[in-house]
């Protein structure tokens, strides 16, 4: 009786000791074509940030549908760029967080919280959005988006 006990204790301490070492994840893993999308949705916010770096205006709002509306059609999205990069120069836009609700071969919902930094301090902003974007051939824009509470903006 007292050997039975023993590898009993191991086998519980062995299991316990593997589940410190870290989580297991018993979620379905990602596909690979989930994976390319997620980078191809990343490469979007890429070209974003280089927009705002270059102080581009027309760049930036070629990366929105030219179908959008909601809450600011294309033309109005470059009026505000243009004035922003006139007021503030360049800026760093940086990606906080990415969380996907949805995505497939040519749309996706997700949850991007983001800053934006300006050299001058006073145009810096940050925020929570949710972002519709289709993909037309190979490029991704967003098709419209929503303003979010700021509580997850950092």
């Amino acid at each position: 009786m007292g050997n039975i006990r023993a590898p009993r204790a191991a086998v519980v301490f062995l299991t316990l000791l593997a589940a410190g070492c870290g989580y297991v994840n018993f979620s379905k893993p990602m596909s690979n074509e989930e994976i390319v999308l997620r980078s191809e949705i990343r490469g979007y916010y890429e070209d974003v940030a280089q927009a705002f770096a270059g102080g581009n205006a027309d760049a930036l709002a070629e990366l929105y549908d030219e179908s959008i509306a909601d809450p600011m059609t294309r033309e109005q999205i470059r009026d505000w760029a243009r004035q922003f990069f006139k007021a503030h120069g360049p800026a760093q836009f940086k990606v906080v967080g990415i969380d996907i609700d949805s995505i497939g071969h040519v749309s996706a919902v997700l949850v991007l919280t983001y800053r934006v930094d300006t050299r001058d301090g006073a145009g810096s902003f940050h925020g929570v959005e949710r972002d519709h974007l289709l993909k037309h051939g190979r490029r991704w824009y967003v098709s419209s988006w929503e303003k979010l509470p700021n509580d997850r903006a950092k």
